[in-house]
């Protein structure tokens, strides 16, 4: 017994010495040299997203509006996207606007509400990531930023609703969660900057810069792409 023991003993010493004698020294591990590659459980690249959305605009001096619009992307990577987006909305006047045309104050300001645009952008998609919500669930999301031009179509509050058509400069932020099958949540903030032209006061001042924020949420659909 001591013998086989013995053997045993002598034989994992050589083993261990002959393992460390063929090791080989690979330097030190710098950060730079460290990438982590993820296979997208959603893919974009190459296929169409169809999508509505529904949301609010309520950061106006005068007026507040409910919207809702139509989107389709075409998705040509997985970080670049082309997107025309159409939306509607109903300009109503807000608290402000109420108090300074009560017998308070009286004034009626000119103000113009939002009634529809058109905005063609690009949107570019650098982060792909998953979310662990409170150790139950994993979520997988994308968040991307958007720039584009367009056309903004509004018209005045006061009762002789006078019309204006602005080009606009679209810009906005958001995210996308998936949810399997193609299908899509979509939270975004969007602000569409306006150069507004305005007949009715060209005799004084005929050009306006005007912001509209919208805070949106909607539903969409990956079609399934080649």
């Amino acid at each position: 017994m001591r013998r086989i023991t013995a053997t045993l003993l002598a034989t994992l010493l050589s083993a261990s010495t002959a393992m460390a004698q063929e090791t080989i020294d690979l330097g030190t591990l710098k950060d730079k040299d460290i990438k982590v590659v993820q296979k997208l459980l959603y893919p974009k690249a190459g296929r169409v997203e169809f999508g509505g959305v529904l949301g609010w605009m309520p950061f106006d001096a005068y007026t507040t509006t409910p919207v809702a619009g139509l989107t389709v992307a075409m998705h040509t990577r997985e970080s670049i996207a082309y997107e025309l987006g159409l939306m509607g909305g109903y300009a109503m006047k807000n608290s402000k606007m109420t108090t300074l045309e009560g017998p308070a104050y009286g004034v009626a300001p000119d103000a113009y509400g939002y009634t529809a645009s058109a905005i063609a952008d690009v949107q570019w998609s650098p982060i792909y990531a998953k979310l662990n919500w409170l150790g139950r669930s994993v979520h997988h999301h994308d968040v991307f930023l958007t720039g584009g031009m367009g056309v903004t179509y509004e018209r005045a509050v006061l009762p002789d609703h006078d019309t204006a058509f602005s080009p606009t400069l679209g810009l906005g932020a958001g995210a996308r969660i998936f949810l399997g099958g193609g299908k899509i949540i979509r939270i975004q903030l969007r602000d569409d900057i306006l150069r507004e032209h305005r007949e009715k006061t060209a005799e004084t001042k005929a050009w306006f810069i005007k912001q509209n924020v919208s805070l949106l949420i909607g539903f969409s659909k990956l079609n399934r792409g080649h």
